[in-house]
């Protein structure tokens, strides 16, 4: 693998986008160790992210693949339970209180998540009034009663599906507007600096001082645990920005065997599997895969995979999980930005890091654990030439106890690139 010539590409480190309040991108691949009991901790404080996370990898060499340190999964203690709870309850809101904005015969028109959802709304918007154009001046009772039950539906799914429900996301939002807006640096107080890591390259025969493997030796240590690993492919995004007007998944990977992204990823998958039985004799490999998409491409993924008999995998052996869209805001201090009318609000796709959230939510994280797998490979929806070093990272991962672990490569000066630093 040459990894300038063929893997143009960097991305934010895994570690920090766990606590991304307003969704960061995703990491374009990542191994994460299943064990590690902080896997999942939906969104938390940047800063502490900031702070606690540190990151090795990248040199200057044309052939280097770099990696986290074992530092690189910053924990958020107990917040865990947090965000698995429901913020519909409304209970220290009085009804003087809600019925002095909302009247008690609007009220009693909506339903008990409905209600709940908008006295919760109507509570953390008491002090602001940023919220007002949402549920203040209300008509009569018995006028667009529809739209008074969709949009107070609408804001209990919001508050369902974010952790912390829908105030948190408004408080995290406006913060982090008022920062931009003031300029505020989180990094002021730190510097970046390239970090170590730990670097490997394919046409070296001598083993890295520091790594200890040449890549081939890596692919050897690959092997002996890719029998207990789970896939998940982030694939939320359209090829709009491509001229293309389907998911980027059915994309093709090169003219010569017009190979879609999604056959490709699942065609190694298939082959890794095949591997991992030889190698231990067994018949009863089965390597899963999650696809994670969203409203836009969730309906084209599962007719590509019904149309292509799920491209050779099992019944039950691709699970796919629906991201949650969000708020969409209007201005800096974080108001719903209204639809096609007053009862809409209108929402936006949330960023590649709920993969995280979303695991942990539908239990495959538990599932995977019980299953006693080991490691959680990343892929992103077009990065098809990534899956040559799936092999050498998962080996280092394993060799060195790695609980996150990040490819990148050498970013050039200038370059309209994310990259990863240590901050010091």
């Amino acid at each position: 693998l040459d990894c300038r010539n063929k893997m143009r590409f960097a991305h934010a480190a895994a570690a920090l986008t766990l606590f991304c309040g307003l969704g960061a991108t995703a990491s374009a691949f990542a191994i994460t160790n299943v064990g590690h009991k902080d896997y999942s901790v939906g969104t938390g404080d940047r800063n502490v992210a900031q702070r606690n996370s540190v990151i090795g990898g990248n040199n200057h060499n044309g052939h280097a693949v770099a990696f986290l340190s074992r530092k690189g999964l910053a924990t958020r203690g107990g917040e865990l339970e947090e965000s698995k709870m429901s913020s519909l309850s409304a209970a220290s809101l009085s009804t003087n209180e809600s019925t002095s904005v909302v009247s008690e015969e609007n009220l009693s028109l909506l339903s008990e998540r409905g209600r709940a959802a908008l006295e919760n709304l109507i509570q953390h918007d008491a002090a602001e009034g940023a919220q007002r154009h949402v549920y203040a001046d209300w008509p009569e009772a018995g006028v667009d009663d529809e739209g008074k039950l969709r949009i107070t539906e609408q804001l209990a799914d919001l508050d369902a599906s974010y952790p912390g429900g829908l105030p948190n996301y408004l408080s995290k939002a406006k913060m982090l507007l008022r920062e931009s807006a003031d300029g505020v640096n989180p990094f002021s107080d730190f510097t970046a600096v390239v970090p170590e890591g730990e670097h490997i390259s394919y046409d070296s025969p001598v083993p890295d001082s520091h790594t200890g493997m040449t890549f081939a030796q890596a692919e050897e240590a690959g092997l002996t645990g890719i029998a207990d690993v789970a896939f998940v492919l982030v694939a939320g995004g359209l090829g709009e920005r491509l001229g293309y007007s389907g998911i980027k998944l059915s994309l093709e990977t090169n003219l010569c065997t017009n190979k879609c992204y999604l056959e490709v990823y699942a065609k190694y998958i298939l082959a890794m599997q095949r591997m991992a039985s030889l190698k231990t004799g067994r018949n009863d490999i089965r390597i899963p895969l999650v696809i994670m998409t969203s409203g836009d491409t969730d309906p084209l993924t599962r007719k590509l995979l019904e149309d292509n008999d799920n491209f050779g995998f099992e019944d039950g052996q691709i699970q796919i999980v629906c991201q949650d869209k969000v708020a969409a805001l209007k201005d800096g201090n974080a108001g719903l930005s209204l639809g096609k009318d007053r009862w809409d609000i209108e929402t936006k796709p949330h960023g590649h890091g709920d993969v995280h959230h979303l695991l942990y939510r539908e239990g495959h994280v538990d599932k995977w654990e019980k299953e006693g797998r080991n490691h959680v490979i990343f892929l992103q929806d077009t990065n098809a030439l990534v899956i040559n070093s799936v092999l050498p990272t998962l080996g280092v991962s394993i060799a060195k106890g790695f609980h996150m672990n990040s490819i990148c490569i050498p970013r050039l000066a200038g370059e309209a690139a994310g990259a990863i630093a240590r901050l010091e």
